[in-house]
């Protein structure tokens, strides 16, 4: 069967993603204006994670947990994306996952626990540093960020003072279940091989868009121009 990465992300999308009711990344003014609060204990200016976002990363996290506390082989830990949107179309900008099990043996990911009130970890995108908001607000508002941050600004802001998006970011998670199909048909990864077949698929079709720094090329620009990528075209996989 031949196929085209571009079916293949249509088809994952219209699987998973409720474009009808899209949930803000960043907590907004009408503008655009990304609201800050102040986090730690020293007071560190920090980006605003939206209501909705933040309660659905929540709800989603604690399924996941629920499952490791009574020892089910549910789910595999939670997949989630960063996304715009181009009309109706998703444009991934970032995908992700947060596994159920720590770095060794079965207990719990660190990034989960205390799911339902902890604000420094909560499954990778918590105010703490080292975690995607810590990372990104100090990144934006201190000389003490990760370089890899730098381009998050400069793809999803118009401003930074006061911090200003260039258009509506978007964010998506799922609780992973063992055994469902992913975006290649008849196959059912695991969670980190399923991360990686996203990543893969996005950066085909969205190269000069998709932020993650794992999982594509170390210069993605000159790659794609050498395979003759561009955004959404449509490249034929071989039969598999």
């Amino acid at each position: 069967m031949t196929d085209t990465k571009n079916v293949l992300w249509s088809r994952w999308v219209d699987r998973f993603v409720d474009t009808d009711d899209p949930i803000p990344l960043f907590e907004t003014a009408s503008d655009g204006t990304v609201e800050t609060i102040e986090y730690g204990r020293d007071g560190r200016r920090i980006l605003r994670r939206g209501e909705r976002m933040e309660r659905r990363l929540r709800d989603a996290g604690a399924r996941v947990v629920a499952d490791h506390e009574r020892r089910g082989q549910t789910y595999e830990g939670l997949v989630y994306m960063m996304y715009t949107l181009d009309g109706e179309e998703v444009v991934p900008r970032y995908l992700g996952k947060c596994g159920k099990f720590g770095a060794s043996g079965t207990a719990l990911n660190s990034n989960l626990k205390s799911i339902e009130t902890n604000d420094g970890k909560l499954a990778r995108w918590g105010y703490g540093r080292y975690y995607h908001f810590g990372d990104l607000s100090a990144a934006m508002f201190d000389e003490q960020g990760v370089k890899k941050y730098d381009r998050w600004i400069t793809d999803l802001f118009a401003a930074t003072d006061p911090p200003r998006l260039d258009e509506q970011v978007y964010f998506w998670v799922e609780p992973w279940e063992v055994g469902t199909e992913g975006p290649y048909p008849d196959t059912h990864p695991y969670l980190e091989e399923l991360e990686y077949q996203l990543i893969g698929i996005a950066f085909e079709q969205f190269p000069n868009r998709l932020l993650n720094t794992e999982g594509v090329p170390i210069n993605p620009e000159a790659y794609a121009e050498m395979r003759g990528w561009t955004d959404s075209t449509d490249t034929r996989l071989s039969d598999f």
